[in-house]
C-alpha cells in the first residue's frame, strides 16, 4: 500500500489474547474459515504484454467457472428438479457482470498484479458492502461471492488445490480451522489474527506449532479488514492495529529489536537429552504435530518423538478421504521424524468442525456428535483403511494408535476388534505390519470415571486436556464469549487429571498428557506435581518448559499440586499457582507466564 493510500486510512485498534509470541508488520490476507482452494499471492507484472497476458487468463477462468456452474445447473436440474437449482443462477449472473469482471481487469493494469490477487481484492471490497446492509437474506448473500471467488481462482489455478501463499501475509480469519491451515505455506505468513479463538483454539495451537506470533479473539477484525491492508501485530501485548501510521511501525519494530522477538522462532537440531528435576525425577518431553510445516521442530527443538499426531491432516490437505497407500507414506514419513522414540497416531478426529464438508456440517451441537471414535466405528471402512495404513508402516518404524475421545469400555473393545481384524487380512495378503500398542485419549467426563477399567483395556493414555477442560466445565474452547469461564486450573480439572495418572500408574501403563496444558511452564510444574512424567506439545514450547522443569523440584511441585486440589474454585487455585511458584522460583516464572488474576465475570 502506498502512503498517500495508508494516510486515507486512520489507524484501527483492537485488543485481542496473545497466544504465540512474537511481533510482526505486514500485509492482510483474509482467509474465511472454509480456507481458499488456490494459490493467492501478491506478483509485480514488469510488463504490458504480462499484463495483456494477465487480463487473457482471467478471462478464460471467469470463462471456464461460467461453464462450469451451467453444467452443474442441468445436473442439478436432473437430480434435484428445477426449483432447487436456481442458486446457480446467482452465480452465473455474477460472472456475467460486466462491472465485476471490469473491476478485475483494472486492478490487474492499474496496480500491475496477478489475477488471483485481484480477484481477492475485489472480492473483499464486495464483501465489505454486503456487511454493511441492514437486510438480513440480502447480506447473507456474501456467501454467494466466496463460493464464486474460490471457484474463479480454482480456474486460475489449475490444480484442485495448492498452497496458500503470499509474501509477508499476516492471515486475518474468524478462526483459523485446520482445512485452511493445510493449504498455507508458513514460510512466507509473519503473524495470524483471528475474531475468535482462546488458548486452546484452533488458531492458537496452530500458531504456537508453526512458531509464529498470533492474536486471537479481536472481535469483528476479519470484517474490517481487507486483503492488501497493511496491518501490525503485536502478540505480547495482544495489540493489533490496522492501517498503522509509519510512527506505529517504526514502535512496533523498535520493541521488536528491543526485546529479541522475532516473527519465527529459530531451532536448531538439538540432540533429546534426558530431563530430570532438581531431586531426580525423569520427565519426557514429545511433540504434538499435525501439520508438515511443523516436522522441522521436532528435531529443532529436541522432542523425545511425537506423542500426538493429529491425522486429520490428510483429510484437510486435499478434502478428500486419502487412500491407504497415501496414509502408509504420510505414516512412514512420521516414524522416521519420530525414530527410536516412536510416535502416537490419532485416529481421524472427524466431525463437527474439523470436517470440511458433509453429513456432520448439520449437526446442532457438532462438539457433541457424531465425532472421533463414534464417527470411526459408525465409518468403519474408515477405520479399517487408516488401521492397515498404520500396522504397515509400523513394519518400518515405531508407531502406537491412539483412540479419539473414549467415552465408554465398549468403544475401545470394538475398535481393537476392527484393528486385529485388519491385522490378520494383511497378514494373509502377505503384507508386512509392525506391533502396534492401542491407547485412549481421556478428554471427557466419563473416561474419567471409568479410568480404572480403561486401564485394563489399552496399553497407553493420553490426557486431552484441551477437550477434557471444555467437556468438564461444559466450556467451547474456540469461543471468546465464554472464555472467561475456561479454567485449566479449575480443582475439578485438577482432580480429573490426577485420577486419570493413578489410573494409568496402577495398571502400569504410560499416560502422556498432550494438552496445550503442557506447553505453559507454570502449568507443566504442576502438572509434575499431579504425577505426569510425559508431556507432549507444540514443538516450539519444549525449550521453555524444559528450562523451568530442569529446576523445580518435583517433591515441592507436589506440595503445590495438593494446594490446588484441595481448593474449592478455580481462583483459589491459580491463587496458589501465582503466589507459589512465583516466590519459590521467580527467575522460572515471571508475571507473564503465571495465571493473571481474575476479573469478575
Amino acid at each position: 500500500m502506498n502512503k498517500k493510500a495508508n494516510n486515507e486510512r486512520s489507524e484501527r485498534r483492537w485488543r485481542g489474547v496473545a497466544v504465540s509470541e512474537g511481533i510482526a508488520v505486514g500485509r492482510v490476507l483474509r482467509i474465511h474459515s472454509g480456507g481458499l482452494p488456490a494459490s493467492v499471492f501478491r506478483a509485480t507484472l514488469d510488463d504490458e504484454g504480462q499484463i495483456t497476458r494477465e487480463v487473457r487468463r482471467f478471462r478464460a477462468a471467469a470463462r471456464l467457472s461460467r461453464r462450469q456452474l451451467r453444467a452443474l445447473k442441468r445436473r442439478a436440474e436432473k437430480a434435484l428438479g428445477v426449483e432447487h437449482a436456481y442458486i446457480f443462477d446467482a452465480h452465473i449472473l455474477m460472472l456475467e457482470d460486466s462491472k465485476l469482471l471490469e473491476d478485475v481487469e483494472t486492478l490487474i493494469r492499474r496496480e500491475r498484479a496477478n489475477a488471483e490477487w485481484a480477484v481477492k481484492v475485489v472480492a473483499d471490497r464486495l464483501l465489505a458492502v454486503y456487511a454493511e446492509i441492514k437486510d438480513d437474506y440480502l447480506r447473507e448473500r456474501s456467501s454467494d461471492i466466496e463460493d464464486v471467488t474460490r471457484r474463479l481462482l480454482f480456474a486460475l489455478s489449475g490444480e484442485p488445490y495448492t498452497r496458500l501463499v503470499m509474501r509477508d501475509a499476516v492471515i486475518v480469519a474468524e478462526e483459523l480451522l485446520p482445512s485452511a491451515a493445510a493449504e498455507l505455506d508458513f514460510e512466507h505468513v509473519r503473524a495470524i489474527a483471528s475474531d475468535a479463538g482462546g488458548w486452546t483454539s484452533h488458531t492458537a495451537i496452530i500458531a504456537r506449532g508453526v512458531g509464529i506470533p498470533a492474536v486471537v479473539g479481536a472481535r469483528d477484525l476479519f470484517r474490517h479488514a481487507r486483503t492488501g491492508d497493511e496491518i501490525a501485530v503485536d502478540a505480547v501485548s495482544g495489540e493489533i492495529v490496522l492501517h498503522p501510521s509509519a510512527r506505529t511501525i517504526e514502535r512496533f519494530h523498535a520493541t521488536a529489536m528491543k526485546s529479541g522477538r522475532r516473527t519465527r522462532h529459530g531451532a536448531t537440531d538439538i540432540q533429546p537429552a534426558p530431563l530430570h528435576t532438581t531431586d531426580g525425577i525423569e520427565i519426557v518431553l514429545r511433540a504434538n504435530v499435525e501439520l508438515p510445516a511443523e516436522f522441522p521442530d521436532v528435531r529443532g527443538y529436541g522432542a523425545r518423538g511425537i506423542g500426538l499426531y493429529r491425522s486429520e491432516f490428510l483429510l484437510t490437505q486435499r478434502g478428500v478421504m486419502p487412500t491407504e497407500e497415501e496414509q502408509r507414506a504420510a505414516y512412514l514419513e512420521v516414524a522416521g521424524l519420530a525414530g527410536v522414540d516412536g510416535a502416537k497416531i490419532r485416529l481421524f478426529d472427524l466431525g463437527g468442525e474439523k470436517i470440511g464438508a458433509g453429513e456432520n456440517d448439520l449437526e446442532r451441537n457438532p462438539a457433541l456428535g457424531l465425532r472421533a471414535i463414534r464417527f470411526c466405528l459408525r465409518r468403519p471402512d474408515v477405520l479399517r483403511s487408516q488401521a492397515r495404513a498404520v500396522l504397515r508402516a509400523a513394519a518400518d518404524g515405531h508407531l502406537d494408535i491412539v483412540l479419539p475421545m473414549i467415552s465408554d469400555v465398549a468403544e475401545v473393545r470394538r475398535a481393537r476388534r476392527i484393528i486385529d481384524e485388519e491385522r490378520a487380512r494383511l497378514e494373509d495378503e502377505g503384507l508386512a505390519c509392525g506391533a502396534v500398542k492401542i491407547g485412549a485419549m481421556i478428554e471427557v467426563p466419563s473416561a474419567v470415571l471409568m479410568a480404572e477399567h480403561l486401564a485394563r483395556e489399552v496399553d497407553f493414555f493420553s490426557l486431552g486436556t484441551n477437550d477434557l477442560v471444555q467437556y468438564l466445565l461444559a466450556v467451547d474452547r474456540g469461543n471468546d464469549g465464554v472464555a472467561e469461564w475456561f479454567r485449566t486450573l479449575h480443582p475439578a480439572v485438577l482432580h480429573s487429571i490426577r485420577r486419570a495418572l493413578m489410573a494409568a500408574e496402577a495398571a502400569a501403563i504410560p499416560a502422556i498428557v498432550c494438552g496445550e496444558m503442557a506447553a505453559t511452564p507454570a502449568y507443566a510444574a504442576i502438572l509434575v506435581g499431579l504425577g505426569a512424567r510425559d508431556l507432549s506439545m507444540t514443538a516450539s514450547s519444549i525449550p521453555r518448559v524444559r528450562q523451568a522443569l530442569a529446576k523445580v523440584s518435583a517433591a515441592e511441585v507436589r506440595e503445590i499440586a495438593r494446594e490446588c486440589l484441595d481448593s474449592d474454585t478455580a481462583d483459589a487455585a491459580e491463587e496458589v499457582v501465582r503466589i507459589r511458584l512465583g516466590e519459590r522460583w521467580p527467575e522460572l516464572f515471571l508475571p507473564e507466564f503465571l495465571p493473571a488474576p481474575k476479573r469478575e465475570v
